[in-house]
């Protein structure tokens, strides 16, 4: 999505190179930061005209809606975080919510890229339901410990996903109710009677995987709300976006101040994955919680974010994080092959905006399927499909 910035910087382009030049390795991307306090209290406006339900339907099942570790030296460096620290992933530079400088390659208002990012997030939920992972939910995540918020999610979107015409309105009312009761559970309040706008009601002495997963348990109900066509579950989503949005902005500010404490930083995988019995495991797991927590928060905002572009036909734009691009890594079975994968080429750690340097240094088959997903959504479509022309890829 195409979106204006305050004047920055400019760079020239470079030429094309491997994945990645040495002179590129690692660097944080140049991009205008903003202050996590200021992202954490930011939401979008809910006024807006109102949207046909054949306006945002697709034609789908799911309708639209060891201590000697060494990080490669790749795009894990960050300026005072050099590519020889294990811990690459959880730099404080690394959780910095930035946004776009202004680019060619950045992508205009467009309904029909939209539309399609939507629908791919619809089968990743659904995938979830049917396989106990997918591109933001890794298959070890709740191998342990799933909360009950979670499996009522869980639940609740089975039978959406394998809803009939009879039952279709009862589903719905489950998907409101639920919704409702988990943001009553976390201190949400009904700030607009009559509106049914809920607001975040404020600190919560939550832990980091019980945000994470109170947040995927509402985010659940809100792909359903928002784009199953139903205008009553559409009215009540709307409502419960303010919400979504601060949890979001809460939870990756709480990771950034949990996870780059080094010192600390494994307690907080107790309770959640399991115990690690070797370093090179507990890099795995936190790796797993961290970029659990990036894709998650992504994901979190699109959702909010496509939404109001389709409604009001401009985008808004919610900035871009850190996250891991290479394929192979999110669907690492072991530890083991998880540090070969990290070890032996690059991991294209990188800002979303910065990912435009694929089109020079890597092939589609580089990036794995999240990474995708976040190109198609960011990016001119000409531009990629010349890039995946020019590679022979899908």
């Amino acid at each position: 999505m195409s979106c204006v910035y305050p004047p920055s910087r400019s760079r020239a382009a470079s030429p094309p190179r491997p994945l990645l030049s040495d002179a590129s390795r690692g660097l944080v991307p140049i991009v205008e930061d903003e202050l996590l306090s200021e992202v954490t209290g930011n939401t979008f406006s809910r006024t807006a005209d109102l949207i046909l339900a054949d306006d945002l339907m697709l034609d789908l099942t799911f309708p639209l809606m060891e201590s000697g570790f060494t990080a490669p030296s790749s795009l894990t460096q960050t300026p005072n975080a050099p590519a020889t620290r294990a811990d690459w992933f959880l730099a404080p530079e690394t959780w910095r919510i930035s946004h776009c400088v202004g680019t060619s390659a950045a992508k205009p208002f467009d309904k029909t890229t939209m539309k399609k990012y939507v629908a791919v997030l619809q089968s990743w939920f659904e995938r979830w339901v049917t396989t106990g992972s997918n591109p933001f939910i890794h298959s070890c995540l709740y191998s342990v410990n799933c909360p009950a918020c979670v499996q009522v999610a869980y639940a609740t979107l089975a039978s959406y996903t394998h809803r009939t015409p009879a039952n279709t309105d009862t589903v719905l009312q489950i998907v409101e109710d639920r919704s409702n009761s988990l943001l009553r559970e976390n201190g949400a309040i009904l700030n607009r009677v009559g509106a049914e706008e809920w607001a975040d009601g404020g600190e919560q002495n939550i832990d980091l995987f019980a945000q994470l997963t109170r947040l995927h348990a509402l985010m659940v109900y809100q792909i359903i709300g928002l784009f199953d066509g139903d205008i009553r579950s559409r009215h009540v989503a709307e409502g419960h976006m303010a919400v979504q949005d601060s949890w979001a902005g809460k939870l990756f500010h709480s990771a950034a101040k949990a996870l780059s404490d080094t010192h600390g930083v494994a307690t907080h995988l107790v309770g959640c994955l399991p115990t690690p019995s070797t370093y090179s495991q507990q890099q795995w797991y936190m790796w797993i919680l961290s970029e659990s927590i990036r894709r998650t928060w992504l994901i979190a905002v699109s959702i909010s974010a496509v939404f109001s572009a389709l409604q009001r036909c401009w985008p808004v734009c919610p900035g871009g994080v850190m996250y891991t691009n290479r394929s192979g890594l999110w669907n690492a079975a072991s530890a083991t092959e998880w540090e070969k994968q990290c070890v032996g080429r690059d991991v294209a750690f990188l800002q979303r905006f910065e990912c435009a340097r694929f089109f020079d240094d890597a092939e589609p088959a580089d990036i794995d399927e999240f990474g995708t997903a976040i190109l198609d959504l960011t990016f001119d479509e000409e531009l990629l499909e010349k890039w995946r022309d020019r590679s022979g890829g899908p």
